[in-house]
């Protein structure tokens, strides 16, 4: 990771390691990945969307646990949405501590907001959500899942076949090669 981002990464562990839904510390790395992967070919603001990628999911934090590992999908539901109102404010104090500009703040604030529960058209907030799918494809980060979720990884590849779409040919092209390495490896 570029050291420009490293002080944000650091602040933002604590709250990573507190979600109990999976390992969101392993799925912020791959979405960092993704996100450098994806910016190599996409004209997407770095200054706002690598900020973004380690961010996204620190409201995970604020979740009640009941929420986080619910299998009844009205709770589940429920804490995606926490997450996503719980992730400004400690979004705020994090860039707020680093000296970030407000503006800046607002709209890397407005990126993360728009990761969950809506279709957008800005370029930002479509790599932000291919970001953090293409992480879902990693190997570690699809192995970690399959645990987490307590499903075998074949009915998860079928699920992450079927379920993630991409904004962009990047992140389509980069998910696609990964899941025939998931594909070879789970014989499927």
């Amino acid at each position: 990771m570029n050291k420009k981002y490293q002080k944000i990464w650091n602040l933002a562990v604590k709250y990573l390691e507190k979600g109990a839904k999976k390992d969101f510390v392993l799925h912020t790395r791959g979405v960092i990945e993704a996100m450098q992967l994806i910016l190599k070919d996409e004209a997407g603001n770095p200054d706002v969307l690598m900020p973004a990628a380690i961010l996204h999911d620190v409201g995970w934090a604020g979740v009640p646990k009941k929420y986080q590992i619910a299998k009844d999908k009205k709770d589940w539901v429920m804490g995606l949405r926490l997450h996503i109102d719980l992730a400004p404010g400690i979004i705020e104090e994090i860039l707020k501590s680093l000296n970030y500009k407000p503006s800046v703040i607002k709209e890397i604030v407005e990126v993360v907001k728009a990761h969950k529960f809506q279709k957008p058209r800005n370029l930002n907030k479509q790599i932000l959500i291919d970001a953090d799918q293409l992480s879902d494809a990693f190997k570690e980060q699809f192995y970690s899942d399959a645990k987490a979720y307590k499903i075998k990884p074949e009915k998860l590849y079928g699920f992450r076949i079927k379920d993630n779409k991409f904004y962009t040919k990047t992140a389509e092209n980069i998910f696609a090669k990964e899941m025939k390495k998931r594909e070879k490896e789970l014989k499927v």
